[in-house]
């Protein structure tokens, strides 16, 4: 039995980083985990797909400060009062998610976010259906907006601990209803947003952002009832042996 246990510990020390990495079951998002980056026709310290946008680029950053895995996150750094800036992405949706589907978010995220004055500091992510009509109740974009300090911070972005994130229903500001795909809907756009004004201030980091179908009920059930034949079926085989 104790060889059994050494035979199986020893690959597990060598799986590669992206096995690590918390990517959701069915992400369609192209490089979630911000690693890829060689893309000639992209700024230096850009991530493959991802762009720069507003009027303040040099606080966007392919951080290496602090990640979930293995190496990269994806960072605002705000700080001092000044100019907005955005990281935004462009993913044609047909082919993965068609009208009616709903779409789950799962991502890390760490943040310190303040004001330069006394107003309320905030800085985003938002999900935006192009072309198409919105999803939900409400229409538009759906604004997931963060202020103060993330549960993880402690001081310094390096001393701190990313916190997992996951929207199908929402609750936060901007976010009525789940995100369903609209009938005219041909891209759908993520966006990392530097504030609420140009007063704000701090630091803002993703990583390991999955983008991703949530199962109808009838095929969760499915699902479900697919999984407990299959116990069924190895308990009897066990039982035999």
């Amino acid at each position: 039995m104790k060889t059994k246990l050494i035979l199986l510990a020893i690959p597990l020390c060598f799986l590669p980083a992206s096995l690590r990495a918390d990517i959701h079951a069915g992400n369609f998002w192209p490089n979630p985990t911000f690693e890829s980056g060689v893309n000639p026709t992209l700024p230096t310290g850009t991530p493959d797909f991802w762009n720069r946008g507003g009027s303040d680029g040099t606080i966007l950053q392919w951080s290496t400060a602090n990640s979930v895995s293995p190496t990269h996150s994806l960072a605002i750094n705000k700080p001092v009062a000044g100019p907005y800036g955005e990281w935004y992405e462009d993913v044609a949706i047909a082919g993965f998610a068609s009208t009616g589907s709903v779409l789950g978010f799962h991502w890390h995220e760490l943040y310190s976010i303040g004001s330069a004055d006394t107003n309320h500091g905030e800085m985003r992510l938002t999900v935006r259906l192009l072309d198409g009509g919105g999803g939900g109740p409400n229409s538009g974009d759906h604004h997931f907006v963060v202020s103060g300090n993330s549960a993880g911070w402690n001081t310094t972005v390096a001393n701190s601990a990313f916190s997992v994130r996951n929207e199908i229903n929402g609750g936060n500001a901007g976010l009525l209803g789940p995100i369903v795909v609209a009938p005219d809907t041909v891209y759908l756009r993520i966006q990392l947003v530097s504030g609420g004004g140009d007063n704000t201030i701090g630091n803002y980091l993703i990583d390991d952002l999955s983008v991703y179908v949530v199962p109808e009920p009838s095929a969760i059930a499915l699902l479900s009832v697919a999984g407990l034949v299959a116990l069924v079926v190895v308990r009897r085989r066990q039982l035999v042996r």
